[in-house]
């Protein structure tokens, strides 16, 4: 069965913009179908439920440099094209991060260099709404001189009730809530439901359980992965594991963390080592155990997804340049090159769509 799939990348001045592949999920072979061009830095995607929508963070030349010119946009699937419906300037930078509230009733941002996050209204076609967004601002810093002399806002994702906006802050070590119901009014955070990693760990992105019970949160500052128990009155710290072997000292950060479909399976990537570590997941208890890391075959994986059944992983490697599948076995967590790789510009997100 063949998918498509949707790359995110860092443009250049050709602003090759995203990038569509067919992907076999049986054999793991992909192959480029399209492409967007003429816009700057579509850094992260989403599609809705149906794959029939796509939004994603870019910056636009026309709203002006790139330090002001980051929106949103949503474009509508029309076979291996895209067909922009329309887009949201937010006076920005282009934000780092988009995601659908469970309802698909609104889009969630995070902006990384000004620390904004936010939330904007859709129209039942799917299209962001005219009216503004409600936003909030982080102000804080970190112990770490480097990343942490501000607040950095990475990643807006909801909670598995759908109450809660979580908004992971890199340079606050937290992850504060926001009342999801009460939004219209302005986003109120709900200090007894804050996340608070290690100083310095600097949280990146958060997934949560299918059973909506747990929450794993990856630090990218200090190579780490994170599980939490998430209860009414907030997170219950279950253990935190590195994501690095055992005597490796070279510079590395964290980037992207995934679950599997079952739930058994956590995955961080490592760039720097240049690999993905897999942790077992306890269904009972949330708790992992590190099951496998394995190398990979280009500099910098900033992002990975599964193909639908879940036999191979396509992984983005932003400093290589290239995109490659990987097959992928559950026994023993372990990840393969397969195939030929694909030159891509700094790909740097992987979304599967619809079947071809």
């Amino acid at each position: 069965m063949k998918y498509l799939s949707y790359i995110g990348t860092y443009t250049n001045e050709r602003k090759e913009g995203i990038h569509i592949f067919e992907c076999d999920a049986a054999s793991g072979e992909i192959a480029p179908v399209g492409l967007v061009g003429g816009i700057e830095n579509p850094t992260y995607l989403n599609l809705n439920r149906a794959k029939t929508l796509l939004y994603t963070t870019l910056g636009i030349t026309a709203l002006g440099k790139r330090g002001v010119n980051g929106a949103l946009a949503v474009y509508q699937v029309q076979g291996s094209r895209l067909q922009l419906l329309n887009y949201k300037p937010l006076n920005l930078t282009p934000p780092c991060y988009v995601a659908l509230d469970r309802g698909e009733k609104s889009i969630l941002f995070a902006e990384y260099t000004n620390a904004v996050a936010g939330v904007f209204e859709l129209n039942a076609d799917g299209s962001i709404a005219q009216s503004p967004p409600q936003t909030v601002t982080h102000i804080g810093s970190g112990p770490n001189p480097k990343r942490q002399e501000k607040a950095h806002a990475h990643c807006a994702e909801m909670t598995p009730d759908n109450r809660y906006i979580c908004i992971v802050d890199l340079g606050l070590d937290c992850v504060r809530l926001y009342d999801y119901a009460d939004r219209q009014s302005g986003l109120k955070a709900v200090p007894r439901m804050t996340l608070r990693t290690e100083g310095g760990a600097g949280p990146r992105h958060i997934v949560f359980h299918p059973n909506g019970r747990y929450a794993y949160v990856i630090n990218e500052l200090n190579n780490t992965l994170g599980a939490y128990r998430y209860t009414e009155g907030g997170f219950e710290h279950i253990q935190t594991l590195g994501t690095l072997p055992a005597g490796f000292n070279r510079q590395s950060t964290t980037a992207a963390v995934k679950l599997n479909s079952a739930g058994d399976r956590v995955f961080a990537s490592n760039r720097g080592h240049d690999s993905i570590a897999t942790f077992g997941v306890d269904a009972a208890s949330g708790k992992m155990e590190r099951m496998a890391i394995s190398k990979l075959s280009a500099p910098q994986p900033r992002d990975f997804e599964f193909m639908p059944g879940e036999k191979f992983a396509l992984v983005g490697s932003q400093a290589g340049n290239m995109l490659q599948s990987y097959a992928y076995d559950n026994g023993s967590g372990l990840f393969e090159a397969v195939h030929k790789p694909y030159s891509v510009h700094k790909p740097v997100c992987v979304k599967f769509g619809a079947k071809v």
